[in-house]
């Protein structure tokens, strides 16, 4: 293993700082992939229409399993770099960059991007070297994930 991450997200916080008026929070977090399947989950598990207030808690709900694994991943990250600087500042992440992606079973997955990726190869060494795993579970009020840095298998 060679980082370890975990986040976990208030989702009643999260809701209320993605509410803000004129936030565009999960436009600058989420990738159009990412929105789109937020949207299609919040209306499938809430059973309401866009713009009710019972959606937009359940697009909060699956949105908030996303950032903290998105968050998690920059954790573990930093992790695997530990005692050497990072190669890009807490500001300087765009976070569309780390991209949560599921298989046909619903498993999660990260695919890295832009400058994330090329940062993660420059330190972390070819993406074929290691492989990001990935958990996200929701219970109640919050959402948690952990992500591992590990040397992918021989």
């Amino acid at each position: 293993m060679r980082g370890l991450g975990v986040d976990l997200v208030s989702l009643p916080e999260f809701a209320a700082q993605v509410r803000e008026p004129g936030s565009a929070f999960l436009s600058g977090v989420l990738t159009p992939r990412e929105a789109r399947r937020v949207r299609a989950r919040a209306g499938a598990t809430s059973g309401a229409q866009p713009g009710s207030a019972r959606f937009e808690e359940a697009v909060a709900r699956h949105a908030g399993g996303l950032w903290a694994a998105k968050e998690a991943f920059i954790k573990a990250w930093s992790c695997a770099l530990f005692g050497a600087p990072p190669l890009i500042g807490d500001t300087d992440v765009d976070w569309r960059e780390i991209e949560v992606i599921h298989d046909e079973w619903n498993r999660p997955s990260l695919a890295l991007h832009g400058h994330v990726a090329a940062a993660c190869e420059e330190s972390l060494g070819p993406s074929s070297s290691w492989r990001v795993l990935v958990s996200v579970s929701h219970d109640g009020s919050c959402a948690i994930a952990q992500v591992i840095i590990a040397d992918a298998p021989a």
